[in-house]
């Protein structure tokens, strides 16, 4: 078989098994009552896809080992981060429900956003480019920038919901709030989009890493995906 043909056979099966796992967990959050679970599940399926690639594709395991550990590491932090806010924090409701569909729509992102690692998977050259390491390094950069973004909002949110009492809530201009009040503590000061700014750099950084793999170009459409997302969708939207 050929490489072309055995990564798109890894893509079909990559894609089965989203569908599965996303049909399984439709069906326990019709037990939990809570939405948010298919958002939630999405990063932590494209991470497993992740490492999923690097095992059977045919490249350097260099290559694909780093292209793993960065997108398994993005999506076990941002999933754990969405289950406990969006999902185990908030309250069952009788009527909290998501279509199959969602979760399926879902399992189709997850399986988009591992692309990067299926291409890098294939990457047959013995050491990482100079543009490897240099992606690399944006990566840790834009990781610890989401990770510390994403506390400090949480933080700030719970601090003034004990204060006030408020709920969140978004502004008009997609800037995180609550009540009257705008989240300008730590990077949300200098950065109001904090979060989807460096989600857009860990994006950027994933598709540079891939781009000497065959057909690394198809990369690209990771960050852009995420930038349109962000300017059509607004803060919170912007996120797999």
């Amino acid at each position: 078989m050929t490489p072309t043909l055995t990564m798109l056979a890894l893509a079909a099966g990559g894609w089965l098994f989203a569908a599965i796992v996303m049909a399984g967990l439709w069906r326990w959050h019709l037990h939990l009552r809570k939405i948010g679970l298919a958002e939630a599940a999405a990063p932590l399926v494209s991470g497993a896809l992740a490492v999923i690639y690097v095992n059977a594709g045919e490249g350097a395991s260099v290559h694909g080992s780093a292209i793993a550990w960065m997108i398994g590491s993005w999506g076990a932090r941002l999933g754990v981060y969405l289950l406990w806010d969006e999902v185990f924090e908030r309250p069952a409701t009788l009527d909290a429900r998501e279509s199959l569909a969602t979760f399926e729509r879902r399992a189709l992102e997850a399986v988009f956003f591992s692309i990067p690692a299926l291409l890098a998977s294939f990457n047959r050259a013995a050491t990482l480019s100079a543009v490897e390491l240099a992606a690399a390094a944006v990566w840790l950069a834009a990781f610890a920038g989401e990770t510390t973004a994403d506390r400090q909002f949480v933080r700030w949110r719970r601090e003034r919901a004990a204060v006030a009492g408020d709920t969140l809530e978004p502004a008009a201009d997609g800037v995180h709030v609550i009540g009257a009040g705008v989240c300008r503590v730590g990077v949300w000061r200098y950065v109001p989009y904090a979060h989807e700014v460096f989600e857009l750099f860990t994006w950027t950084a994933h598709a540079a890493f891939a781009w000497s793999s065959p057909a690394g170009w198809l990369a690209v459409a990771c960050p852009l995906a995420v930038a349109y997302r962000l300017a059509t969708a607004g803060t919170r939207h912007a996120q797999l």
